[in-house]
C-alpha cells in the first residue's frame, strides 16, 4: 500500500521536484499549463493468468472501487466468496502517463458522458469509469435507449438477453399488478389477454438474496463500490425485490460512507446482543474497534410564534451536514429523542397552517376533515389548518407573481425538511397527498413506462384520440388526448413582426423552455384527486365537447339526426344540476381563478390575452388541457423546482425512485392512522415495576387505550413516545417497545408522566377507568417537557 500512496504524490504534482519552493512551483504553472494524466491500474493472479488492467477515469472513484471493478472483469462477473477473500493476495500496479493533445478531447468527452450516466444514477457514489462507459453501457439495465428501442415496433432481435426479459416483466407488472388497472389500460377486444397477478408474485428471492450479501460486505458498502446492478435493479425493477430489502439497500448507501459505516456497526452490535445470553452481563470487549459514531449537534430553539423561523434558520443550516440534529426547547429540562420528535411535530403542524397559502384549498367548498384539532401547538378551530381527505397539494400561482418569493422559499424549506427526516429516522405526521408523493419518488414504475413507450412509439397513423389505443401495455390516460401533461408551446406569427424583429427572429428563433423535472408523472386521475371540485366540472366540460366533435365527424348520420342530438346535448347542464344551460352561457374566459383568497391573486390568464377569449364549444378542449397544465404542471414549476433543490441538499432525490408513493408515506409518516387492538397492547407493550400483564390497573389502561378515537391515539402516541405515528407494523414495531410502570405515592389526583426517549409511561393506580381516561387525555394535552 506504500508504493500506491507515493504514486498518488505524484500524481498530485509529478513534474516537480522534492524541495522545490512553491513560489517557483507557481511560476512553473503560470508559464505552461499542467499536464494531463492518464491513470490505469493493473494486476494479474485474480483468478486468471493473464493482466487486466481498468482506465481510472472517475476521479470520484476510490481505488478499491476501481480493485472491485478488477476481481469482477477477471472473474467475468462470477465473484465467488473465495476470491473475496484473496483480494488483496496480487499486487495493484497503478500505471500513469501524460495525455496527447489529441486524447485530451476525447478524455473530456468521456468525462461529460461519466458525469451524465452519474447524474442520471442519483449522484450514487462509485459511477461508471469513463474509460470503460462503452463496455459497461451494454450492460446497463433498462437503461433508455435500451427501452425505447425494444419499445419500437417491428423490433426483430434473434437473441433474447437480460434486458430483454427484464422489460418483459416490467411490461407484465403495469398490466397485471392490479385488477383495477386493467380496465383502463385494456381494450375491450383484448379482454381474453388480461390477468391478475399479486405484486409478490414478481418477487425474486435469488435477487434479493444476492443484494443481501452485497450489502454485507462492509469493504464495498462503506466505499461506494458495489455494483452496479444494484443500484440499477432496485430503482428500475424494483418489483423484483420486496420493500424490506430496498429499504435496507437504501438505508446504507443514499446517506454517505460515514452513515454507511455507523450503520454496519449499529448492525453487527444488534446481532452479538441477540446472539448474547440474557443473563450475560454486558462488558466493552477491549478487543473491539470502533471507526467512530456520527456526531450528535444539538440546538435550542424556543416554542411558540418564532419557531418557525428558528426551524428554518436550523434545517438551513444543517442541510449540508452529516451528522445527526437534535432539538431541545429554551426553557425546558427535557433532551435527547423526545423532544427532536416534538419539534418535527411542531414543525409539521406549521407547514398545515392555512394562513401560508401554498396548499390547495376551497372557501366555497368546506375542508371534508376540518374539525377543532390540537396538533402540539394547542387545539384550534376548523379552518387554521388544511385539512383534507385527499391530502396536501401545492396550490397553482402565476410564475411572475411577487407572492411567489416567498412561496418558494418556505417549499425549499419544506424540501430540506423532509429530506432530513428521512436522514435522520424520524417520522412526521404530514398529511401529504399521494400526487405529491408520487413527486417525492420521481413516480411510479407504471406512469414511467407508459410514457416511455408513449414517446417511442408516438400515436398510430390514424389513431382517434378518443379512443383507446389497441397495445395493451400502453395506459389509456397517457394515450388519450384529454389534459395531455405536455409542455403549451407558444406558436408565432413571423407576419406580424416589423422588419428589424423578423430578422432577429429567423436569425435567433425562441427556444422552446426544457420541461420540469417532473414532466408527465401526474396524470388526470391526479387532478380529481387533489382538486376534485374543478376536476369534475372540467370533465363534463371535456365530455360535452368530445361528444359534439364526434356528432359533427360523424358520416353514418344525417344532418337531421346531427342537429337533433346537438339540441338534445345542449339541454346537458355542465354545472351537474340546474336548467339547461350552455357553455357559452357560462361566462368563462381563459383564465385560471383561485379557489381560495389565501392565494393572493384573482386569476391568471391561461394562454396570452386569455382575458378577452372566451371558451365556447369550439375550444373547450383546449381551454381542458390548458387549465390541467397550469394546475399540474406551470403553475406550480418554481415550487417544485425549489421543494427539489431544498431536499437535494440532504440527500439525491432520485434515491427515492425505488419506492412507490406508498412506501415513500410509509418511510416518512409511518402508519398515520395509528389502530390497535387489546392483543396487541397486551403482546407488544412491556408492563413492569409494579404491573404485569394480569394485573387490573393495566387491564384498565388497555381497555381505556382501545376505546380511544383516532384523534387522542395521536394524541397518546404524542405524549408517550414523541411522534403521533406508529412506524410500519405498528406497536410490533415500535422501538424501544412502550413500557408501563406504576408510579409511586400517586393517588386519583396524579397524572401520568413520561420519559419520552425510551418510551417509558409512568401510570398511577387509578381507581376506575374514567379517572384514568381523563387524567390520561389531560396530561397528552401538556405542552412541554414539565411532568416527570
Amino acid at each position: 500500500m506504500q508504493s500506491v500512496f507515493v504514486v498518488l504524490l505524484l500524481v498530485l504534482n509529478p513534474f516537480s521536484p522534492t524541495g522545490t519552493p512553491r513560489s517557483e512551483v507557481q511560476e512553473e504553472v503560470e508559464c505552461a499549463p499542467s499536464p494531463h494524466l492518464s491513470l490505469t491500474l493493473k494486476v494479474a493472479g485474480l483468478g486468471t493468468s493473464r493482466e487486466v488492467e481498468l482506465p481510472l477515469s472517475n476521479y470520484k472513484s476510490t481505488i478499491f472501487y476501481y480493485v472491485q471493478r478488477l476481481l469482477q472483469l477477471s472473474c467475468n462477473g462470477a465473484v465467488k466468496t473465495d476470491k473475496l477473500r484473496r483480494i488483496w493476495e496480487p499486487t495493484y500496479t497503478i500505471m500513469y502517463r501524460e495525455l496527447k493533445d489529441s486524447e485530451k478531447e476525447k478524455e473530456s468527452g468521456k468525462m461529460d458522458l461519466c458525469e451524465h450516466s452519474l447524474s442520471m444514477s442519483g449522484g450514487r457514489s462509485g459511477g461508471l469509469s469513463p474509460g470503460s462507459v462503452s463496455a459497461n453501457q451494454s450492460s446497463e439495465i433498462l437503461s433508455v435507449a435500451r427501452e425505447m428501442a425494444q419499445a419500437k415496433a417491428g423490433c426483430s432481435q434473434n437473441a433474447c438477453g437480460v434486458e430483454d426479459v427484464l422489460q418483459l416483466l416490467r411490461i407484465l407488472y403495469i398490466i397485471g399488478g392490479d385488477g383495477a388497472a386493467n380496465t383502463h389500460t385494456l381494450q375491450e377486444d383484448f379482454d381474453e389477454l388480461q390477468f391478475n397477478a399479486s405484486p409478490e408474485e414478481f418477487t425474486s428471492k435469488k435477487i434479493t438474496t444476492k443484494i443481501l450479501q452485497q450489502i454485507e460486505e462492509p469493504l464495498a458498502l462503506a466505499s461506494g463500490a458495489l455494483p452496479d446492478w444494484c443500484e440499477q435493479l432496485t430503482s428500475k425493477c424494483p418489483f423484483l425485490i420486496p420493500f424490506e430489502t430496498r429499504q435496507l439497500y437504501f438505508t446504507c448507501t443514499a446517506f454517505g460512507a460515514s452513515r454507511a459505516i455507523v450503520w454496519l456497526q449499529n448492525r453487527r452490535e444488534a446481532t452479538m446482543e441477540r446472539s448474547r445470553p440474557s443473563t450475560t452481563v454486558r462488558r466493552d470487549d477491549p478487543g473491539e474497534f470502533r471507526v467512530g459514531r456520527l456526531k450528535h449537534e444539538r440546538v435550542k430553539v424556543p416554542r411558540g410564534e418564532a419557531m418557525m423561523e428558528w426551524a428554518e434558520s436550523v434545517m438551513q443550516l444543517h442541510a449540508d451536514r452529516k451528522s445527526v440534529l437534535e432539538v431541545e426547547f429554551q426553557g425546558e429540562e427535557g433532551t435527547g429523542l423526545g423532544p427532536t420528535l416534538e419539534f418535527y411535530a411542531l414543525v409539521a403542524a406549521e407547514f398545515q397552517r392555512t394562513s401560508l397559502g401554498i396548499y390547495l384549498c376551497d372557501d366555497d367548498f368546506p375542508d371534508d376533515e376540518s374539525r377543532q384539532v390540537d396538533l402540539g401547538g394547542g387545539l384550534k378551530p376548523p379552518g387554521f389548518y388544511v385539512q383534507r381527505s385527499c391530502g396536501l397539494f401545492p396550490a397553482p400561482f402565476p410564475q411572475d407573481s411577487e407572492e411567489l418569493e416567498r412561496i418558494t422559499k418556505l417549499f425549499h424549506f419544506l424540501g430540506v425538511f423532509l429530506a432530513k427526516c428521512i436522514q435522520d429516522n424520524r417520522l412526521v405526521d404530514l398529511p401529504v397527498s399521494q400526487p405529491f408523493f408520487k413527486l417525492l419518488c420521481m413516480g411510479d414504475i407504471k406512469s414511467n413506462m407508459s410514457k416511455l413507450l408513449y414517446q417511442s412509439r408516438g400515436s398510430p397513423p390514424g389513431h382517434d384520440a378518443d379512443r383507446p389505443n389497441p397495445l395493451p401495455f400502453l395506459l389509456l390516460s397517457e394515450l388519450q388526448s384529454e389534459a395531455s401533461t405536455e409542455e403549451s408551446q407558444e406558436t408565432y406569427s413571423v407576419g406580424s413582426f416589423d422588419e428589424d424583429s423578423k430578422s432577429e427572429f429567423i436569425m435567433d428563433p425562441p427556444k422552446p423552455k426544457p420541461p420540469a423535472w417532473y414532466h408527465g408523472i401526474l396524470t388526470w386521475d391526479d387532478f380529481q384527486l387533489v382538486n376534485p371540485h374543478r376536476a369534475r366540472f372540467l370533465k363534463e366540460v371535456k365530455e360535452l365537447a368530445v361528444k359534439r366533435r364526434q356528432i359533427l365527424s360523424s358520416k353514418s348520420l344525417c344532418e337531421d339526426e346531427k342537429n337533433t342530438r346537438l339540441q338534445d346535448l345542449m339541454l346537458r347542464n355542465p354545472l351537474g344540476s340546474g336548467p339547461p344551460l350552455s357553455i357559452e352561457d357560462l361566462g368563462l374566459n381563459f383564465q385560471f381563478c383561485p379557489s381560495s383568497k389565501v392565494h393572493g391573486f384573482s386569476a391568471v390568464d391561461l394562454k396570452p390575452n386569455g382575458d378577452d377569449e372566451m371558451v365556447t364549444m369550439e375550444n373547450a378542449e383546449e381551454y381542458v388541457e390548458l387549465m390541467f397544465d397550469f394546475c399540474m404542471h406551470t403553475g406550480i414549476q418554481k415550487q417544485m423546482e425549489a421543494f427539489r433543490e431544498g431536499f437535494n441538499r440532504v440527500f439525491p432525490m432520485e434515491k427515492l425512485s425505488s419506492f412507490s408513493h406508498k412506501e415513500v408515506q410509509m418511510i416518512l409518516c409511518g402508519n398515520q392512522s395509528p389502530s390497535w387492538t387489546a392483543d396487541d397492547i397486551i403482546n407488544y407493550t412491556e408492563p413492569k415495576l409494579g404491573f404485569t400483564r394480569d394485573s387490573p390497573g393495566f387491564l384498565r389502561f388497555v381497555r381505556v387505550l382501545c376505546g380511544m378515537s383516532s384523534d387522542e391515539r395521536k394524541a397518546f402516541l404524542q405524549f408517550t413516545t414523541g411522534c403521533s405515528t406508529l412506524p410500519p407494523g405498528g406497536l410490533a414495531n415500535l422501538h424501544p417497545r412502550l413500557t408501563i410502570v406504576r408510579k409511586v405515592d400517586a393517588t386519583d389526583s396524579s397524572y401520568p408522566s413520561v420519559n419520552t426517549c425510551v418510551h417509558y409511561l409512568k401510570l398511577p393506580e387509578y381507581s376506575s377507568e374514567d379517572i384514568m381516561r381523563e387524567r390520561l387525555l389531560a396530561a397528552t394535552m401538556e405542552k412541554g417537557f414539565h411532568l416527570n
